[in-house]
């Protein structure tokens, strides 16, 4: 039987699991060993628990469920909340102020949490609601919180970019550094997007006093609820981290005083300890994550907000969610070795070689097809299933390696809010009962605004390579 068959196969077996709601790591795993019964020969199923052993054991393994602890900690403690809180008085006073506090607030928020659906639902759980009350359309204020909550598996810690270095065997460390300046691009371009259409269309915010705003254009309060509660069913599924929890609620509630600058000022240096140790080498990762989870427990308990209840629902979410994590890599590690042993990677290289396409053509039609898959599935399954057969091929094309994580990620950024498939599209359609046309409009103009970072990071791979090459 030919590769190319087999290939098709294999795809096939993949989708067709998937779409049957098996979760990815089973479907993985079950081609890889479909795959060694018919083609490999069933001695080699003893490589399975190799695998298990080797990536189970592995010192960097527990990169991932530690950094799920500090965001667990600092999303059910309220910072967050107490982020955007800060930030709205500095800026919520400018023309569509609250958005481009949303945005810096989900920017910071992603160097503490590493997921996108994540970010979106801690930052938009406050943030939604002051901007509808405040006038703000319905599909700008849920764009807004879409489009900045994908800035969480770019902007280090990013699991992610985890899972792209194992399977990869790319420094973990180094692709952290690789997502920081785009990341922050990113950020400032949706940033000056929102300056700019507010001054365009003044009828995007329909600017009132706190407590005013336009009965026609904003949201009730139940809507708002209900778009809430979309973007934290979309963290639940997306993540597997509880990113908020009836104590976490009401830590951030605000029955205390008002959060000022020094209230998340630990939060802040924390993340310049975090990136930090790894950039200047202080560190390994696994230590820089160990680091970042003492940091958010002390802030938990200096803020007086750390119950038993938290603390054990943090612990747990973060075990769960760890070793499920785990187990993604260690079915993907061995869809890779198959694969791999069949020698199709190579023939897909080769065939492309022999094909004189051109590097930058071959590159567009990947972008393609993380488009699609990533419009139907999570980053991280995206990165599961499509990196094991493209990788060598993109590397035998002389792209960076790190670059290409970046390219991935991003890619994976625009098809979760991409329509007319993107799935957060339907999750906020499904929960807040706007019509999917709203949605769509709150969408597009930010899924415009990441292509065109997209285009800048394939013209100028500089962006995502410059920082990790002055690393010490």
């Amino acid at each position: 039987m030919s590769n190319a068959l087999i290939l098709i196969i294999f795809f096939a077996i993949m989708l067709s699991t998937l779409f049957l709601g098996t979760p990815v790591s089973f479907s993985l795993g079950f081609a890889g060993v479909l795959g060694v019964i018919l083609w490999v020969g069933s001695a080699r199923l003893s490589q399975i628990g190799v695998i298990t052993y080797t990536q189970g054991t592995h010192m960097n393994q527990l990169i991932l469920p530690m950094f799920i602890m500090m965001s667990e900690f600092l999303s059910n403690g309220g910072v967050a909340e107490n982020i955007f809180t800060v930030l709205n008085k500095s800026v919520g006073k400018l023309k569509g102020g609250l958005a481009i506090a949303t945005t810096i607030a989900c920017t910071i928020f992603a160097a503490l949490c590493g997921s996108s659906p994540a970010t979106a639902a801690s930052i938009g759980k406050i943030s939604i609601q002051e901007m509808t009350k405040r006038g703000y359309s319905p599909e700008f204020a849920v764009g807004t919180v879409a489009a900045g909550g994908t800035l969480g598996i770019m902007i280090p810690p990013s699991l992610t970019f985890c899972i792209y270095a194992a399977i990869t065997e790319n420094s973990i460390v180094q692709l952290f550094m690789a997502g920081v300046v785009p990341g922050l691009m990113l950020s400032a371009l949706i940033i000056l997007s929102i300056v700019v259409r507010v001054r365009l269309n003044p009828g995007l915010i329909n600017y009132a006093p706190e407590g005013g705003g336009s009965a026609g254009r904003a949201m009730d309060a139940a809507g708002a609820k209900e778009v809430v509660e979309a973007i934290q069913a979309a963290a639940r599924e997306g993540s597997g981290a509880a990113t908020t929890t009836a104590n976490g609620g009401e830590a951030a509630s605000g029955k205390g005083k008002e959060p000022t600058f020094l209230t998340i000022l630990p939060a802040l240096a924390l993340i310049f300890i975090v990136l930090g140790s790894m950039y200047f080498g202080f560190a390994t990762p696994v230590e820089a994550a160990g680091y970042g989870v003492v940091g958010a427990f002390l802030i938990i308990v200096f803020q007086r907000k750390l119950t038993l209840k938290m603390f054990s629902q943090t612990i747990t979410s973060a075990a769960k969610t760890g070793a499920m994590m785990i187990f993604l890599i260690i079915c993907g590690t061995f869809m890779t070795f198959v694969v791999s042993y069949l020698g199709i990677p190579q023939e897909i290289s080769a065939t492309i070689a022999n094909s004189g396409l051109n590097r930058y053509v071959v590159l567009l039609l990947m972008y393609a097809l993380w488009f699609i898959l990533g419009a139907l599935m999570d980053p991280t399954s995206m990165v599961l299933l499509t990196i094991p057969f493209l990788y060598r091929t993109l590397m035998m094309l002389e792209f960076n390696p790190l670059w290409v994580g970046v390219a991935l990620v991003l890619g994976s950024q625009i098809a979760m809010i991409t329509p007319p498939v993107g799935m957060n599209l339907f999750v906020l359609k499904a929960n807040t009962g706007l019509p999917m046309n709203t949605v769509i409009k709150g969408a597009v103009p930010y899924v415009l605004i990441l292509l065109f970072g997209l285009a800048l990071i394939t013209v100028f791979p500089g962006i995502a390579t410059w920082l990790p090459s002055r690393m010490f």
